[in-house]
Order: C-alpha cells, then structure tokens, then sequence
C-alpha cells in the first residue's frame, strides 16, 4: 500500500442551506401571492400567474446553482503519481493521472480566475481550485507543493536503496 501525501477533497462553498432555501421560497410566495391576490380581485387575474412564473424562475435558478455545488475535486499525491478527478454537478469525470516525479504547482498570486491555481507536467496544466477563495488557493498551492515534494523524497530514497545494495 503506498503512502498518501495528500487526499483532499475541493467542493463550493454552500450559501444556502435546504432549509433556508425553503424559507426563501415560502417568502417569494407569499410576497408573490399577496399582490396577486389584491389584482385577481380587482379583475386582473392574468397578472397572476406571470407573478408565478417569476417564483418559479427563481426556483429553477436555484435548483440549477445547488446542482452546481455538487462538483468536487479529488486530489491524490502518493510517491508513484498525482491524481486528479473532477466531477462536475451532472455527475462527469475527468480523470488525469500523471508521475508525481514530473509534477508540478504553478500559482499565480495576482490572478483571479479559474487558471490561478494550475497542476503541471510537461506541456499540460489542469486547473484546480477554481471555486477556492485566494486565501484557500494560496494554503492549497503550498500543501499541495510540499506533498509533491514529500512524495519525491520518498521515489528518490527508494530509487537510492536500490542502486546501493550494501
């Protein structure tokens, strides 16, 4: 069984819980409901369901964002390889698998989007952390950094025992 450097899980941040999600959409309908209600009685009752379709609108947007919050990204360092899978909120993966030997973190500081935090070998860079605060970003660079390096230490030794049979 080889040793794990690092076994993390990367997941968005929940803004809202099931529960307030309920007290959200208990609120935008009576609001809604409440108006309605005062224009079906003075004879305009088509104003009604377009006040509907507003509370439905909103509930399919938030439907759509928690759907969203469900993608996560495994990442795996073991002396052997880095293991990257990411699921998005439809359930797809991609998986990248790649030599710890060869890997490497590129973060840059002053950058804000989803490329600020990248895993590198060779030619190829995946993107990691892209709902990750900078703060996070930065603190997962450096954990991340140290367990590639860890993880090196570890190949390099063993590659040394080998070549050494004292």
């Amino acid at each position: 069984m080889p040793t794990v450097y690092l076994d993390a899980v990367l997941e968005p941040p929940r803004s809202l819980s099931p529960r307030g999600f309920n007290r959200v959409m208990l609120f935008l309908g009576v609001m809604s409901l409440i108006p309605g209600l005062i224009f079906y009685f003075m004879g305009a009752w088509p104003i009604v369901g377009f006040l509907g379709l507003d509370v439905l609108a909103v509930w399919a947007v938030f439907k759509l964002n928690f759907r969203s919050q469900t993608a996560r990204t495994y990442v795996r360092v073991t002396a052997e390889a880095v293991d990257v899978r990411k699921v998005d909120g439809w359930g797809r993966e991609r998986c990248t698998h790649m030599p710890s030997h060869f890997a490497r973190v590129e973060f840059d500081r002053a950058a804000t989007g989803p490329d600020a935090l990248r895993l590198a070998s060779s030619a190829k860079a995946y993107s990691l952390g892209e709902h990750l605060t900078p703060r996070e970003r930065e603190t997962f660079a450096r954990r991340l950094s140290q367990a590639i390096s860890d993880a090196r230490r570890e190949r390099h030794t063993h590659d040394q025992d080998r070549q050494d049979p004292a």
